[in-house]
């Protein structure tokens, strides 16, 4: 996504499915894309950071078999599980990644806001 980034609306028991990075074995470990996946508040959003956010997936399996990694958010009330994230209809949520280029252990670094994915999440009441 570009720097102006993305907003999707949803509305309250809809999902946002991820795709992850999918390669198959003849693309060289050196071009393999790796993300983590963060929740951030709306200065984390505006900034970058992710100190102030929490990891909701990584993406750290490009050569997974048969297809990619597949990562679904429910944007629902109330959660049955004690991890599980619970959303308020009318607010909104955003979320940004970092990356690594390999799995040669190299330090996620944040991304350049140019390749950035921030979608700005709205939830509607239905």
């Amino acid at each position: 996504l570009r720097r102006e980034g993305y907003t999707v609306q949803v509305n309250v028991n809809d999902y946002l499915d991820i795709y992850c990075p999918h390669y198959n074995s003849s693309v060289p470990e050196h071009r393999l894309e790796q993300y983590v996946l963060y929740m951030v508040n709306a200065e984390g959003y505006r900034t970058c950071n992710t100190s102030q956010g929490f990891k909701r997936w990584e993406c750290n399996r490009p050569h997974a078999p048969h297809s990619p990694i597949k990562f679904s958010e429910k944007f629902q009330r109330y959660s049955a599980f004690s991890l599980g994230y619970e959303f308020r209809a009318g607010q909104e949520y955003y979320y940004i990644c970092t990356w690594r280029a390999s799995h040669s252990g190299e330090k996620l670094l944040p991304t350049l806001p140019q390749f950035t994915l921030r979608p700005e999440v709205k939830i509607e009441d239905l």
